[in-house]
């Protein structure tokens, strides 16, 4: 228990450190609105695209296949979208913000968060459910994700619209480029590797840095109603319900944990850029990754405590 608390305060506390640090640029005008919005369209083009892609591509081949386990945590994330699609108009009045309150809820942050978790809980132990499943859910959660944004975004969205809107989404089109260099293990040269692998490196420390940098805490109380929601939703309630399914089906240890990681993680702190570069509620997209991150230390070692004391995690 006690290395479990250490893990979520190493987990969270970094992370807030480096969103401080781009809050107290902003407020001492060392970046402007301007220097924000063109860094957070390069971690939208570049450097997030090129993460996903490095982290799928560098998956190793040959892991045994827990194919419930990955079918469980696809159909759960599928299922996550479609609920808050159908709840979302009775939630969520404002449409601006429909498209960003279903990311925020349904997306976590797994490849960032939650694969270090499982690793932690079971150190040296067979994990490659873990790794695995990157491929299973990131494509999904960034397809749903642009769809969703697309949708509620203030104009009409044609069916080719949102179909070329994924097509062209940068993030989509990382993740498919890493499963393709995953699928046919291309030997990748150090001269492209090392560079790309440094490119993505950028990704999580800028997008941490820029969201801090666009903390605008007026705005988060006057989305309070939405933000208390989200927040609620991403870190206790789909977390009951899928984690719950998962123990009833006979989901235990290290599986059990990859689906922790999955549904009881944070918003993914790439739904900030995207929902700023696609369209939706900025604001609203920022406060659910800070308040999410900022909670889950305590939500994560809620569930993990739980689930451990039950005798479903080994």
């Amino acid at each position: 228990m006690v290395g479990d608390l250490l893990f979520t305060v190493n987990t969270v506390a970094p992370l807030m450190l480096v969103m401080l640090a781009g809050f107290l640029a902003r407020r001492l005008r060392i970046m402007d609105d301007v220097g924000v919005k063109q860094a957070n369209s390069a971690v939208f083009h570049i450097f997030l695209p090129v993460l996903l892609c490095m982290n799928i591509a560098d998956t190793p081949a040959g892991l045994a296949v827990d194919v419930r386990t990955l079918l469980f945590g696809l159909l759960g994330v599928l299922c996550s979208f479609l609920l808050l699609f159908a709840l979302a108009p009775r939630l969520c009045p404002p449409r601006e913000a429909r498209g960003v309150f279903i990311q925020g809820v349904a997306r976590s942050n797994y490849a960032i968060y939650g694969i270090p978790l499982v690793m932690l809980m079971y150190p040296g132990a067979e994990t490659s459910v873990a790794a695995l499943m990157v491929v299973a859910v990131v494509p999904l959660f960034n397809v749903m994700s642009t769809v969703a944004l697309m949708a509620y975004r203030g104009t009409r969205a044609s069916v080719w619209g949102m179909v070329r809107g994924v097509l062209t989404n940068p993030l989509i089109i990382g993740t498919l480029l890493g499963f393709v260099l995953w699928r046919l293990r291309w030997p990748m040269p150090d001269v492209l590797h090392t560079p790309l692998k440094l490119l993505g490196g950028v990704a999580t420390p800028l997008a941490l840095f820029l969201l801090g940098a666009s903390i605008n805490f007026g705005k988060a109380r006057a989305n309070l109603r939405l933000l208390a929601l989200g927040v609620t939703g991403r870190l206790v309630l789909l977390p009951a319900l899928f984690l719950g399914l998962a123990v009833l089906f006979g989901i235990r240890d290290v599986a059990l944990a990859t689906l922790v990681a999955v549904f009881a993680s944070p918003t993914a702190v790439s739904s900030y850029p995207m929902a700023q570069q696609i369209g939706g509620d900025a604001d609203l997209a920022a406060a659910q990754v800070v308040f999410t991150t900022a909670l889950s230390g305590i939500t994560v070692f809620a569930w993990v405590f739980v689930l451990r004391t039950l005798g479903f995690l080994g």
